[in-house]
């Protein structure tokens, strides 16, 4: 299912300093004095520079005193009173998946554990009476104010009926610009998802190479490539990017992202190329002299939406098809790690508790990210960037469609391109690994996947695929 949000003007946080997104006026000055990879990933976030983006979250300086508390959209008094009983469950059933214990305790965070993967179990079972009434007393009782575990609970059952997410929803629209900026600036996801593949795809190109080719899955406000703009200029070769035309974007997006591109191109003398395509007619464009890049990033939180995997497995059959003929590789960026979550589940409940796991960890490290005092700008951030990947009934589809189709590159033949050692040293400064809960580690074929995890929960995998042949003679 396709979601989005509301149209962002490219300014590709990644460039500046923390306060000098908190500045509007400082975003598109400078662009030509910016700096490589590993000095620019890693901001430093200070106590005091939250006290801005408090500022800056609201309208201003004096909504929040405004706000009465009883209305306000993050006050303790919208949620349910915890000593309020959950509903009873009126369903008999031989399973010993719920219990009376569960029902009374929902209020702890077990207690939101044991009813949510009873909830995966009876849906995996087809007992769909008993997983409503789980549902229902779920709903009922979680808030966007409590644990990690409650709010992930908040929101994986999105009805529509319920008042509460849509107020989150539209009071944090209101914010979406610089909720993105500071999203994207602050947390490490996106930043390291982009920074693995780019890296990569740098080391990747032949020295003889004269004219380089991105095929960009989703383009979005186009905060992945002023990077690689930067690197191929100094290399005084050409660059043209081809993002897929996906109907669902409004072509005012695309335009957007288009001149802000080439204007960053144009302060270091590169004249580079932008242009949206069907897919179809990719592989018509392309002359096969070009190195050609097919890059993928899906369910990145900052992102703004999702796509099915049977997009995804597309386009990257698209890619087999073009790279048969010319050289190149594929970088595909997963901020689910569903291939993994797959392989490794035997049923739906045991896929289900792998993306609890999952989205459980992400929400723990936006909270170890932030100060007590900021709650609720996390939960802006949350509502806006976390809250559309967790839906029960999405994983579910999620679930029966890979169970219908093997893992990626198994069906595709694809093969491992090697991540390089500076560039994993590079992530881990990204992340301030040894000062953080953060790691980065390399698994897959040929060392071919960069991870990162928190807690030992990986949360954004990110891998790199060519085939055989030209893995042979580069």
């Amino acid at each position: 299912m396709m979601q989005t949000g509301p149209i962002v003007e490219p300014c590709w946080p990644i460039y500046s300093s923390f306060h000098s997104i908190l500045d509007q006026s400082d975003l598109n000055v400078d662009l030509c004095t910016r700096r490589k990879y590993h000095d620019f990933a890693n901001p430093t976030i200070i106590t005091d520079d939250f006290d801005d983006v408090r500022r800056w979250l609201c309208d201003d300086d004096q909504r929040m005193e405004e706000i009465p508390t009883d209305s306000y959209i993050w006050s303790p008094n919208m949620s349910m009173n915890s000593n309020d009983s959950c509903t009873h469950v009126p369903y008999e059933t031989q399973s010993s998946m719920v219990n009376k214990d569960d029902v009374m305790d929902v209020e702890s965070q077990t207690g939101y554990q044991n009813l949510l993967m009873a909830h995966a179990e009876s849906t995996g079972l087809g007992q769909q009476k008993l997983a409503e009434v789980i549902k229902k007393c779920i709903v009922e009782k979680a808030s966007p104010n409590g644990p990690a575990i409650e709010r992930l609970a908040f929101n994986l059952f999105k009805c529509g009926e319920n008042q509460e997410q849509q107020y989150l929803i539209h009071e944090s629209n209101k914010n979406f610009k610089n909720a993105f900026r500071a999203f994207y600036e602050i947390f490490p996801y996106g930043r390291f998802a982009h920074f693995a593949a780019n890296s990569t795809i740098i080391e990747a190109v032949p020295f003889h190479a004269e004219s380089i080719h991105i095929v960009d899955f989703n383009l979005c406000i186009g905060s992945q490539w002023p990077p690689v703009i930067e690197d191929v200029a100094r290399m005084n070769k050409s660059l043209i990017i081809t993002s897929i035309k996906h109907h669902q974007y409004q072509d005012s997006q695309f335009e957007q992202t288009k001149r802000q591109l080439c204007n960053f191109a144009r302060s270091f003398g590169l004249n580079l190329k932008v242009q949206e395509i069907e897919t179809a007619q990719i592989a018509k464009i392309l002359d096969g002299g070009e190195f050609v890049v097919f890059n993928c990033m899906i369910e990145l939180p900052h992102m703004g939406s999702t796509r099915t995997r049977l997009e995804v497995m597309d386009f990257l059959k698209l890619a087999q098809e073009v790279l048969v003929k010319n050289k190149g590789i594929i970088t595909l960026g997963d901020g689910e790690d569903f291939d993994e979550k797959l392989k490794k589940s035997s049923d739906f409940s045991a896929f289900f508790n792998k993306y609890l796991t999952h989205y459980k960890a992400l929400y723990e490290s936006m909270e170890w990210g932030f100060p007590s005092y900021l709650n609720e700008a996390r939960i802006t951030m949350e509502t806006l960037f976390v809250a559309p990947l967790v839906s029960s009934e999405s994983w579910f589809q999620k679930w029966k469609y890979g169970r219908e189709n093997m893992v990626f590159e198994k069906v595709l033949g694809l093969n491992g391109w090697p991540i390089i050692l500076e560039s994993l040293n590079e992530a881990k400064e990204l992340v301030k690994e040894g000062e953080s809960p953060y790691r980065i580690r390399i698994e897959g074929d040929n060392g071919n996947q960069m991870v990162l995890e928190w807690n030992e929960t990986p949360l954004v995998r990110v891998s790199t695929f060519t085939f055989e042949l030209y893995s042979i003679i580069k």
